[in-house]
């Protein structure tokens, strides 16, 4: 469709959507929209889907006129006005429009966000109570608004409501204890809970929180244990790591990203929380709303703007990043500078040279940059380049985990060194046996060279079942363990699953349209394989052997 095609249906839908239709027409006939006019709303709406939210409102701005008039513009110009943190503009707009959208549930909640801003405690707990959602984890989240509202209102009472205080999910009940003590100075209670923060490995941030707390009370030596503690099981936690080094250089410029006595920054903690839930539940809409929010509460805590940086990256690997906003972050410390540009060159393909070249002999993460451009080169199937950091690891620290085996493994098998694969891919398994994927590639890698056939089909069993069969790939090889087996009724059942649970990988369907072809229904067959040569991720030499199968059939079945 020519852009020319594309602006007249765009001005056809958006006629279409205004909230008075034709008679909005008629009675504003004397204040009919030029085309640039309707551009700017559309333009806007681009911007808007394509995550710029800064550029989206201001042309949505220039479209002006439309507001209280079209549902969609008033919408978008709300979210996008407060994912750039004009909270106070988008509020004007809801305030103004409220009788027209008294119950959209966005509305109504970047309302009662304005409102918990602006210390009106009373009307933000109206409009959260009169909140209406079918969604438990927005219900939850507006109970923990509920909670801190309450919190202030009834500071006489607060050491009754934080040990009444229990949520559906047992972490954020303590993560909102562990806040509310410190925040209402409360020490004997804080120390009940930050005891349980510090015993468990799923609360680092809220440990990284008390170290820095330790050093703002000046007990540096206290702050540095505790980050020590943490960092062996979590030697990846990027807020963890920066504050390890920035505790040993003496550096104290972490202790403004959040004062625990700050009610604001308080309720910051709880939206960030929620943002990052709502990104892991897939939602990366609500969770960008919810950042920002978090960030115009606090937006001192500089490293919170990671998550915004993931989730463009999530939503658009190609997305135009603006080189303010990635020095924000940067600018953090040398862990976050490392991780952006990490980040970019793996899913932007920008240059990883520089990369390379910045790492320093006393780094003192230098094992984990390794591993990140070992991880590069063989995602980017390098692999002699990959081997090369995975052995710099080695001499560091001899004793790695499972999945560092398995992807030294994968390098190995790609280039044909089966020898050190297998030994790779079975230490991996060792340490780990329940790693379902790990058992696959071994079992598989056996299959291709017709090796171990038995042993590898009570390998796949395990992995199927350990997979709750639910991934294709490995019902695939289970499938073709039994057809090497001759047990093509069984291996055609398999098949079958996998078939139809992946239904984007042409391995699959060549495995398939074998099986079918060794039970005489030629037809499928051929039918299964053209299907693959549609596959666009289909590899050149797979599909010179699919061309040759649908034109010939299985002509020498011992080749295959």
């Amino acid at each position: 469709m020519s852009l020319k095609k594309n602006l007249v249906f765009g001005i056809i839908l958006f006629l279409l959507s205004t909230t008075s239709g034709n008679a909005f027409l008629i009675k504003n006939q004397n204040n009919l929209y030029s085309s640039d006019y309707i551009k700017d709303y559309l333009y806007g709406s681009i911007l808007y889907a394509d995550q710029q939210h800064n550029l989206a409102a201001k042309s949505f701005e220039k479209a002006s006129k439309l507001q209280g008039r079209h549902y969609d513009y008033d919408v978008k110009k709300i979210i996008s006005l407060t994912v750039n943190g004009d909270l106070d503009e988008a509020a004007n707009i809801i305030i103004a429009t409220e009788k027209i959208y008294s119950n959209i549930f966005i509305i109504q909640f970047i309302k009662s966000v304005y409102y918990l801003k602006n210390k009106n405690l009373d009307k933000a707990l109206f409009e959260l109570q009169n909140l209406k959602t079918n969604d438990p984890l927005i219900n939850e989240l507006k109970n923990n608004l509920i909670f801190w509202i309450d919190l202030d209102k009834k500071r006489n009472l607060s050491e009754k409501i934080i040990k009444n205080y229990k949520s559906n999910y047992t972490n954020i009940t303590l993560i909102n204890q562990f806040l509310s003590s410190k925040y209402v100075q409360n020490n004997d209670l804080h120390k009940v809970y930050n005891k349980e923060i510090l015993n468990s490995q799923r609360f680092v941030r809220y440990q990284v929180l008390t170290a820095w707390n330790n050093v703002r009370e000046g007990n540096k030596k206290k702050a540095l244990e505790l980050i020590n503690s943490a960092l062996i099981n979590n030697n990846k936690n990027l807020l963890l790591m920066q504050s390890a080094i920035d505790i040993k250089k003496n550096n104290k410029k972490f202790i403004n990203y959040f004062d625990p006595k700050n009610y604001d920054h308080n309720l910051s903690e709880i939206f960030y929380i929620f943002a990052n839930i709502f990104q892991q539940r897939g939602d990366h809409e609500f969770s960008e709303i919810l950042l920002s929010i978090s960030l115009i509460f606090n937006d001192k805590f500089a490293s919170n703007n990671l998550l915004h940086f993931e989730n463009k990256l999530i939503l658009n690997r190609d997305y135009e990043f603006n080189y303010l906003f990635l020095g924000k972050i940067k600018n953090i410390g040398s862990e976050y500078k490392w991780y952006i540009d990490y980040k970019l060159a793996l899913y932007q393909k920008k240059n990883i040279n520089n990369l390379e070249k910045s790492i320093n002999a006393n780094d003192f993460f230098i094992k984990n940059k390794y591993l990140d451009l070992a991880n590069y080169y063989r995602i980017n199937e390098q692999y002699n380049l990959a081997l090369n950091y995975y052995k710099k690891i080695e001499s560091l620290e001899a004793n790695q985990n499972w999945n560092f085996y398995y992807f030294k493994g994968i390098c190995h098998e790609r280039l044909k060194q089966w020898s050190d694969a297998e030994k790779n891919l079975k230490k991996s398994i060792s340490l780990s046996p329940k790693q379902y994927s790990v058992i696959n590639y071994l079992a598989y890698s056996w299959l291709e060279r017709k090796e171990n056939i038995d042993e590898a089909t009570r390998m796949l069993e395990d992995a199927v079942k350990l997979s709750n069969w639910e991934l294709g790939y490995i019902i695939d090889s289970l499938g073709w363990a039994y057809f090497l087996k001759k047990d093509y009724d069984k291996a055609e059942r398999l098949l079958k699953i996998a078939y139809e649970k992946t239904p984007s990988e042409s391995e699959v369907y060549d495995h398939y349209g074998d099986v079918l072809w060794m039970q005489k229904k030629y037809l499928q067959a051929r039918y299964v394989w053209k299907n693959a040569m549609n596959l666009e991720n289909i590899q050149d030499k797979r599909k010179k052997k699919i061309e040759n199968k649908i034109l010939n059939g299985l002509v020498n079945i011992e080749k295959n």
